[in-house]
Order: C-alpha cells, then sequence, then structure tokens
C-alpha cells in the first residue's frame, strides 16, 4: 500500500503520455488556426504533464528503495534534480520525435501498418529517445 500514490502517478503519467503521442499521431496541425493552436497545447500539456508523472512516481519508489533496502539516504535535492533533469530532457527529445511523428503520415514513403509497434513504442516516455530522428 506504500507505494499506491507512485505506482497510480506513473500508471496516470504513462496514459497521458500514450495520449498526447496518439494525438500527436493522428492530428497534425498545418495552420495557425484556434483548432491547431488547441490541439498543439493539448498534446503537449499532455506531453509534460504525463512526463512529470512517469519520472517523479519512478525517482519516488527508487530513491526509497535505495533508502529502505541498501540503507543508502540522500538529501532530498538529489532526487529531485536527478528527477528534474531526467524530466526535461525526455520532453525536448519527446517533442523533437512527435515532430517527426506529425510528418511521417505526410510522407509517402511511410506506412505505419508496416511497423505498428512503433506507434506502441512512441507511448513509453524515453522510448522516444531512442528511436532514429528523421532530421538531416
Amino acid at each position: 500500500m506504500e507505494y499506491a500514490y507512485p505506482v497510480v502517478g506513473f500508471i496516470a503519467g504513462m496514459a497521458l503520455v500514450a495520449t498526447s503521442v496518439f494525438t500527436a499521431f493522428l492530428y497534425t496541425p498545418t495552420t495557425a488556426s484556434t483548432v491547431d493552436t488547441a490541439i498543439t497545447a493539448f498534446t503537449g500539456a499532455t506531453l509534460q504533464i504525463g512526463d512529470f508523472l512517469s519520472v517523479s512516481s519512478v525517482t519516488a519508489i527508487v530513491f526509497d528503495l535505495l533508502a529502505t533496502q541498501f540503507g543508502m539516504q540522500y538529501p532530498m535535492l538529489v532526487p529531485f534534480t536527478i528527477a528534474y533533469v531526467a524530466t526535461h530532457l525526455i520532453v525536448y527529445y519527446s517533442s523533437l520525435r512527435i515532430t517527426d511523428v506529425q510528418g511521417e503520415p505526410l510522407d509517402p514513403d511511410f506506412d505505419i501498418r508496416e511497423n505498428p509497434l512503433r506507434l506502441a513504442t512512441l507511448s513509453i516516455p524515453g522510448a522516444l529517445i531512442l528511436l532514429p530522428s528523421g532530421r538531416r
């Protein structure tokens, strides 16, 4: 029961990141209309909040296990700094990959049916970092 909140936070964060990625994949904003702006804001907000929840939950569990199982105590600044840096790096690289994904449906050589697991992989925080970039 002691890990109930971090586990629920992790699941909620993963769901928000998945929502962000699927939204980005399904709809590519092309203009500066109110709808495009709202969808872009929704995609960005769900990505950032979801990533924050996921990383915070994992950090809380890891540092609690370090303290209880191995007796390694750290000041609050250490897990805070690690979670802060990880969250920002993941959001930065995820945003780059989402931009690439939004461009792929317009690419005639790209067919998601050839690699359907790629879309599922995109919903995992951090997995977006591992995907090759289409940027040149």
